[in-house]
């Protein structure tokens, strides 16, 4: 295998890892598909992903969505605190 074709097999993985992450957050949320690509791509954890940070892009996609909901969950709170 040449460097050309592992990098596009990464980035073709990285692809179908985010959409199911994203299937997951709109299944749980019972969201459109668009509403939980744009949870998914707002959260630190997509950003993690894209870097390959810690492996992230190794991890299956409902831990992945779990983190999302868990850190949007928190981001939340944190707001609504007065």
């Amino acid at each position: 295998m040449d460097e050309r074709v592992v990098e596009s097999l990464g980035s073709f993985l990285k692809e179908h890892l985010e959409a199911d992450v994203a299937f997951c957050i709109a299944e749980r949320l019972n969201v459109s598909a668009e509403e939980a690509m744009g949870i998914y791509y707002g959260s630190k954890i997509a950003e993690a992903v894209e870097e390959g940070s810690l492996g992230m892009q190794y991890l299956p996609a409902s831990y992945l969505a779990d983190e999302v909901l868990k850190n949007a969950a928190s981001a939340s709170a944190r707001i609504l605190r007065p």
